[in-house]
Parts: C-alpha cells; sequence; structure tokens
C-alpha cells in the first residue's frame, strides 16, 4: 500500500479521495502489524482530505472516524 501511495500522491496529489482511501488502507495495514502511531497518521491525513472533499455526512469519511476510534 505505501507503493500506490507514492504514485498516487503524484498522479492525484494530496488532497484526492483516492489518496485518502489509500492513506486510510497504509493505516489498516499498520495497525494490523502493531503500528497503532503509524496508523493514526495515517487515518489523521485520510480524515483531513476526507472532510475537505467528500465532506462530513459522507460514508468515507464515517469509517475514517470508525477507524481512528478502534485503534
Amino acid at each position: 500500500y505505501e507503493r500506490a501511495l507514492q504514485i498516487r500522491l503524484v498522479m492525484l496529489g494530496d488532497q484526492h479521495p483516492d489518496t485518502a482511501a489509500t492513506y486510510s488502507n497504509v493505516g489498516v495495514t499498520c495497525e494490523k502489524s502493531g503500528e497503532h502511531g503509524k496508523a493514526l497518521d495515517m487515518y489523521e491525513k485520510a480524515l483531513q482530505i476526507e472532510l475537505a472533499t467528500l465532506g462530513e455526512q459522507h460514508p468515507d469519511t464515517a469509517a475514517t472516524f470508525n477507524n481512528m476510534g478502534s485503534t
């Protein structure tokens, strides 16, 4: 996922919803491997993008809030 994140950052930029989804995926991977601090960092980046581009009521934003709460 980290390589995918780098590609999305180059191709789509740092404010695209697909980039946010990849940040979230990296967060899930980090969480599963016990890297909770890094997972929260990834979720926070995803959340910032989602709030700016999708809004507070979007399901993807809600999923990121959920991921953060369960970490």
